[in-house]
């Protein structure tokens, strides 16, 4: 069994090949990572070479956001340690690991789930996703029965996720009964260590639909003169808000967008053009490969799930996500929303009531 990762191996990493794909925007953002306590001696210590440290001297102030870090040693400790909690928490549900490649992964995508007041306290903002990753509170790794009627039984269960989404954990809830199925939108959500549970989306299920089910679950639209969402998405919120309270959570935050969420999908929406289109050049010279059909089918996919749909992604996870949060208040009386995003804070705090 391989050792746990050691914060001089993630150095070497984060200098040797992160920075570089950072820099590159390679799949994510350019960043600017600035060390206030002038540690090079650290990266020196730790054989990081010069042609590494000259490289990222020069791209020290580029034109992009900047992270603060003022304790060097701090900011790779968290990192390594949330490197070895990923893997034990992958490890736990079963999840293929290559540790050099989560390693590689994380360092390049945690930025990805950073707000904006984390760039001048980074340190906090690791702390905290640290406290995520190691929050075992509703883990659920098999399907459960959470609901049980004469038709029909709902299950929940819990999934991890790769970094480039915006929480380490969704709650999957899916409706069955002996010839029905029904997977509802994924609640992404994180808890911390004051049991506080932050939640940044609820995303469609691209798994087949009963649309039976679906027809049913439309009474949750019955007198609501402005739906607004899908009640799929509404279903699932309530299901999830009943999980948290018997779990004697109390107390959500919605935070604000992720603040290199809409580039990132700018990035991701270029990049889906330029593979299809070479797919398609590829396949035409090559029409009986059946590889490279199954790839056009793949590529050609991803693409129409992300090209120039960044305004569509940020509208789902701020607007909607928001407009879902005050739907609730229609379905359950003991939830409460207690203040107004970007009024009195740049979040929505929800409470439960007990």
């Amino acid at each position: 069994m391989k050792k746990e990762i050691e914060i001089n191996e993630v150095i070497k990493i984060f200098f040797n090949k992160t920075i570089y794909e950072i820099k590159s925007e390679i799949e994510i953002p350019n960043i600017n990572f600035h060390f206030n306590d002038n540690n090079y001696q650290l990266f020196k210590e730790n054989n990081i070479k010069q042609k590494d440290i000259d490289f990222f001297i020069k791209h020290y102030n580029d034109n992009c956001l900047s992270i603060e870090i003022n304790n060097t040693l701090s900011f790779f400790q968290y990192l390594t340690n949330i490197i070895n909690e990923t893997i034990n928490l992958f490890k736990e549900y079963g999840n293929f690991i290559n540790t050099i490649e989560t390693v590689e992964y994380l360092l390049r995508r945690i930025w990805l789930r950073m707000g904006i007041n984390d760039l001048s306290d980074i340190n906090n903002y690791l702390k905290n996703q640290l406290q995520f990753i190691k929050n075992r509170h509703l883990d659920c790794y098999e399907e459960k029965i959470i609901k049980n009627d004469d038709k029909y039984k709902i299950y929940m269960k819990t999934k991890v996720n790769d970094f480039w989404d915006e929480t380490t954990r969704k709650m999957v809830f899916t409706i069955k009964n002996n010839n029905e199925l029904y997977e509802l939108p994924h609640i992404l959500y994180d808890i911390d260590d004051n049991n506080t549970c932050y939640i940044y989306g609820v995303q469609s299920s691209q798994n087949e639909k009963n649309k039976h089910i679906e027809r049913k679950l439309y009474k949750l639209n019955k007198g609501i003169d402005n739906p607004n969402v899908h009640p799929s998405k509404v279903c699932s919120l309530l299901l999830f808000i009943n999980v948290l309270r018997k779990n004697n959570i109390y107390n959500i935050i919605i935070p604000s967008l992720q603040v290199l969420s809409y580039h990132y999908h700018e990035l991701l929406s270029i990049e889906s053009k330029k593979y299809y289109e070479e797919i398609i050049k590829e396949y035409n010279d090559n029409p009986n490969d059946i590889y490279l059909k199954n790839r056009l089918e793949y590529l050609k996919n991803w693409y129409l799930h992300v090209y120039q749909k960044e305004d569509k992604i940020s509208y789902l996870k701020t607007e909607e996500l928001i407009y879902l949060m005050y739907r609730l208040l229609e379905h359950d009386s003991n939830i409460e929303i207690v203040n107004e995003v970007n009024i009195q804070g740049d979040y929505l705090n929800v409470k439960i009531k007990k």
